[in-house]
């Protein structure tokens, strides 16, 4: 029924189309494609073909039996559809903003006599979650539960994974990967902040993914790198504090003397931050008699506060002592 319809169409735009002689017959270039794209986005098919001379090239849609181009034309309806040949010996059929129901098989098809044709397959993905946003909010020491589903042709299955391929916490596993559309995590600890990966797959490549981004609120902590650190006076000094916590938290320094010290020429304090990690970092410069003495590296979150002493001493003095 497509044959003929295909051949009615082309003879009433020229009654000599199909009327050749050729000692190198129309061949397919290579095999046909498994094609797997997200709703939304534009899926495109592509049928080589070498020596095709004045033969026509037709995309069908198999299920339908629904001619979709013949040549550089497109016969459907459907304004979503259309065919480009960047290559000349391609012809690739193009699907802008692709649903659901346009996953299926595709038919390339030659009017040779008898036809040849090449099938392809395109799968449409559409990964919803349910559950959850993009990005989750759990308090350290928690559950939460992650879900995820997709739908497809075939339908997919979906499993789980950490974007930096750490160990996820489930119940009383430490596993690399989990499958099901519901990822339970027990008792999370700041270590599972993080990207997870929802991905939907039906064993034919590429799969599908969907980034959840996990915040797990944590009070601060609070650590000098080294309790005790010499300088000498004029030199400058670099005071070290590891420190975590989410969200990223107010950190400032305090002197021995009880006073909360600024940035200005005289001190530097910054911080580096990564994830639910920082580097709370103080530098002394020209370091003077004054300088001297304890410092307190304080930090505050909306969850609570920490602190940590470091203890600045004159390496001269100590070296002096020594000898």
């Amino acid at each position: 029924m497509i044959f003929h319809t295909i051949r009615q169409y082309e003879n009433s735009r020229d009654d000599e189309s199909f009327f050749f002689s050729y000692t190198d017959e129309p061949t397919f270039v290579g095999d046909g494609t498994n094609i797997t794209v997200v709703e939304g986005r534009d899926a495109t098919l592509t049928c080589k073909v070498e020596n095709l001379h004045n033969y026509k090239v037709a995309w069908l849609r198999v299920d339908t039996q629904t001619i979709l181009t013949i040549g550089p034309h497109v016969i459907t309806k459907n304004h979503r559809v259309s065919v480009t040949r960047g290559d000349p010996r391609a012809w690739a059929l193009t699907l802008r903003d692709a649903r659901l129901a346009d996953g299926g098989y595709y038919m390339c098809q030659i009017n040779t006599e008898p036809m040849i044709t090449q099938t392809h397959h395109l799968q449409v993905f559409d990964i919803v979650d349910s559950n959850s946003s993009s990005e989750v909010m759990v308090r350290e020491g928690d559950n939460v539960s992650l879900h995820c589903a997709a739908s497809g042709t075939p339908h997919p299955t979906i499993g789980w994974r950490r974007e930096d391929l750490a160990n996820i916490r489930v119940g009383l596993k430490n596993v690399t990967k989990w499958s099901g559309a519901w990822l339970n995590l027990t008792e999370v600890s700041r270590e599972m902040n993080g990207a997870f990966l929802c991905i939907a797959t039906n064993g034919v490549p590429p799969s599908v993914s969907k980034r959840i981004l996990l915040h797990v609120l944590c009070k601060p902590t609070a650590r000098a790198v080294h309790k005790m650190i010499g300088g000498y006076l004029g030199d400058s000094a670099l005071l070290l504090c590891n420190v975590e916590a989410h969200p990223t938290p107010v950190v400032y320094w305090i002197h021995t003397d009880g006073n909360r010290i600024h940035n200005e020429s005289k001190y530097q304090a910054s911080v580096q931050s990564h994830g639910y990690k920082h580097i709370a970092m103080l530098r002394i410069i020209n370091v003077s008699r004054d300088d001297i003495g304890s410092y307190n590296c304080h930090v505050e979150n909306p969850l609570g506060s920490a602190n940590d002493d470091i203890t600045f001493y004159n390496s001269r003095t100590i070296m002096e002592y020594n000898s």
